[in-house]
């Protein structure tokens, strides 16, 4: 009884994939109004000075360090939108959701936008 016991208080610590983190960010990016898509880095587009890892063509960029989140996105919007609300409401909502469903503090999001759809 006394080992059963053990195995169950000696719980290990919990570790959330990058790619976890980036499919909540995709869902809570796609929930706003005036986003019309999540899109890998268009061609012409300059890397922001947040430095994320490789750039390998992904929609979401995930730096999952110690102590935070910093995470980097490109979206396309609906045209009319106005780009500084749609990306300010993306980058408020991503930040909530990592941070309601994974418990942890999300220093950055990096919204680029990637494209406008007429």
């Amino acid at each position: 009884m006394d080992d059963d016991k053990r195995k169950t208080d000696d719980v290990g610590g919990l570790v959330i994939s990058g790619e976890v983190i980036a499919a909540i960010a995709v869902n809570a990016a796609k929930d706003i109004d005036g986003v019309t898509g999540i899109v890998p880095r268009a061609p012409g587009i300059v890397r922001s000075a947040l430095r994320l890892g490789a750039d390998d063509g992904r929609c979401v960029r995930v730096y999952n360090g110690e102590n935070e989140i910093k995470i980097a996105m490109n979206i396309t919007i609906a045209g009319g939108a106005k780009i500084p609300v749609v990306a300010t409401a993306v980058q408020h909502g991503v930040k909530n959701a990592v941070q309601n469903m994974t418990g942890r503090v999300v220093s950055k999001v990096d919204v680029s936008i990637a494209g406008v759809e007429l």
